[in-house]
C-alpha cells in the first residue's frame, strides 16, 4: 500500500528558492518538488534528469545551445552532461525526476 501525498501541502514548505522535497521514489529515481526562484548557477550531471513545470514559468538556459522556456504543464529532458542553469523571475513550481540524490555536489557548480 502506498501512503497519499499532498502537493499543494509539501509546495507550502518550499520557501527558500531551489528547495527542495522528495516527492517518492521509484527504484533509483526519485520525484521532487522544487521551488524555482531567481537563479541558479551553471552545472552538469551524469545522468539525465526531467523538469515539468507544474506552476509558473522557467528559462534552462544552456552554454551550447538556445535557452528553453517552459510554462505550465511543459516539460523537457536535460540529458548527461549538458551544461544548463535554471531561472524563474516570478517563481515556479517544477516536478523534477532524477537519480536519488543527484542535486549537484560543490565540485560540479561552475
Amino acid at each position: 500500500m502506498g501512503n497519499k501525498t499532498s502537493i499543494a501541502e509539501l509546495a507550502a514548505l518550499l520557501t527558500n528558492p531551489y528547495s527542495h522535497l522528495e516527492l517518492g521514489q521509484v527504484n533509483d529515481h526519485a520525484a521532487y518538488l522544487m521551488n524555482f526562484k531567481e537563479s541558479y548557477p551553471f552545472h552538469r550531471h551524469i545522468q539525465d534528469e526531467l523538469y515539468l513545470v507544474l506552476e509558473g514559468e522557467i528559462t534552462i538556459r544552456f552554454k551550447s545551445a538556445a535557452p528553453i522556456v517552459l510554462k505550465k504543464g511543459e516539460s523537457t529532458v536535460v540529458r548527461a552532461y549538458t551544461t544548463h542553469s535554471s531561472e524563474s523571475l516570478e517563481g515556479a513550481l517544477v516536478l523534477m525526476v532524477k537519480p536519488k540524490e543527484m542535486f549537484p555536489h560543490a565540485s560540479e557548480v561552475e
